[in-house]
């Protein structure tokens, strides 16, 4: 086929070819109730006019082979909600149970130095038919069709789609307003860096967390307080003490009965966390820059803030223990703020214990060993 051949008669045809491969897809997932909800499924045939570009770029506009020179003259866009839909559908193998994929030609797209850092993020499979598909008289036209499917979510959607009529439509301009279009497309890879990416791993874990209370799970039952312990790295610490602090404590109406177990194993997760070297964070479409202790810790501080009236003596014995072995300044001048809250004269305390938190901070301060004392001097002036 060469390329008045497709305009003439073939564009027609894979048009038809992309719509037919939407349509399996559509009943696929329509019949597989695991799966996750599709925003939308896009179909289309690769225009005459952008083909033609194509292929003088390539040096191909007279190949009389123009589809083993073009694997995506017939797309697919699939658009999900969340990375975390996006591996479900992976993970299902719905595309190998309906489609032959070409193996080699599987891809996934995100910033690496090896692209020079392109923001572009999709993952990319061709398929074609499969054999005994192509036997049925409906789909005997296609035996040797090829399209092109691509795997988004609605925000890389939504990058891809302005980045292509902004950015890769800038030929018209060439020689013209260079330095600002180079102003553009930074800012256009700013706004993955700072917002797509980073917002696409938030609605992650808020599906996560949501799914969680649909099951009924008690996220600070003391089961799950020992998986605080059990965590290896700091982003999965992280993303747990952010669950618990969120959404359980609030709701929590008798946080005291495992105040104690609770207690210990913030610290047992605070101790593990400065042990632990901060490590990148996994996406579907790339890799975000990891947790930190400071990050795990502040959270920590947090909790214990939230708490401060369950038990003072165990919680100010507990930020005194953060604070001994905290060095990083911002974290530590927030556990000083903690005990500030802690010890002053707060409306509803005084409501129900007037002056015991004070007296009992001073009994604290009194009994305290001087080493002790001399190690913590900073927090026991806050006090």
């Amino acid at each position: 086929m060469n390329f008045d051949e497709y305009e003439k008669r073939y564009f027609s045809l894979y048009a038809d070819f992309a719509k037919t491969v939407r349509f399996i897809f559509e009943r696929a997932i329509a019949t597989n109730n695991s799966l996750p909800a599709l925003k939308s499924i896009q179909a289309s045939a690769k225009s005459p006019d952008r083909l033609k570009a194509r292929l003088k770029e390539t040096g191909l506009l007279d190949s009389h082979a123009v589809e083993d020179a073009r694997k995506d003259l017939a797309g697919i866009r699939l658009i999900f909600y969340t990375n975390t839909d996006v591996d479900r559908f992976l993970a299902s193998r719905l595309i190998f149970e309906n489609f032959e994929i070409d193996q080699q030609a599987i891809k996934i797209y995100h910033p690496t130095k090896e692209n020079a850092g392109t923001r572009y993020q999709a993952i990319e499979y061709v398929l074609h038919l499969k054999e005994e598909r192509t036997k049925l008289p409906e789909y005997a036209t296609f035996k040797d069709f090829r399209c092109e499917i691509q795997i988004q979510t609605i925000l890389n959607h939504a990058w891809s789609e302005t980045s292509h009529d902004i950015v890769y439509k800038d030929s018209q301009l060439e020689g013209f307003c260079t330095r600002s279009m180079y102003a553009i497309i930074k800012r256009f890879n700013d706004i993955v860096d700072r917002y797509l990416m980073p917002a696409g791993y938030e609605f992650q874990r808020v599906q996560h967390e949501y799914e969680r209370l649909q099951q009924g799970k008690n996220i600070f039952d003391r089961k799950a307080i020992t998986s605080l312990i059990n965590v290896v790295n700091n982003n999965e610490r992280f993303d747990l003490l952010v669950s618990r602090k969120d959404y359980a404590l609030p709701s929590d109406d008798d946080i005291a009965a495992i105040f104690s177990d609770l207690r210990d194993s913030l610290l047992e997760c605070a101790k593990a966390a400065q042990t632990t070297p901060s490590e990148l964070i996994e996406t579907p479409f790339g890799k975000l820059e990891g947790t930190t202790s400071a990050d795990v810790i502040r959270v920590i501080v947090k909790i214990f803030d939230f708490l401060r009236y369950v038990d003072i003596e165990d919680n100010f014995s507990a930020v005194c223990e953060l604070f001994q072995t905290e060095s990083n300044t911002d974290v530590r001048k927030k556990i000083l703020d903690n005990v500030k809250r802690l010890s002053e004269y707060e409306f509803k305390a005084w409501q129900e214990f007037k002056l015991q938190i004070q007296l009992l901070l001073a009994n604290i301060l009194s009994e305290m060993e001087p080493t002790r004392g001399m190690e913590l001097r900073s927090l026991l002036i806050t006090v």
